[in-house]
């Protein structure tokens, strides 16, 4: 199963966009998702892993460590503001 994920905020220059993926069997929470993506891209699993970065699976925000199975779209949001 293709999922689709997102990047908001400086995320995502530092991603380059979104990313259409077909996640490993071994992947099912932030942990594992974040060091299977530093794998590629070491620079994004370092801004991943930052404390601020928030996480949803499904439009659902959801805690680093609570499990996940065959999301459709994962979205990282680091802090911003706006007005």
């Amino acid at each position: 199963m293709t999922t689709r994920i997102l990047f908001f905020g400086a995320l995502k220059d530092v991603a380059g966009g979104e990313k259409l993926v077909d996640l490993p069997a071994h992947v099912r929470d932030f942990s594992s998702l974040v060091a299977w993506l530093s794998e590629s891209d070491p620079e994004l699993g370092a801004a991943l892993g930052a404390p601020a970065i928030r996480f949803a699976v499904d439009k659902r925000m959801i805690a680093r460590d609570e499990a996940f199975s065959n999301p459709q779209e994962i979205a990282f949001m680091s802090p911003f503001s706006g007005g």
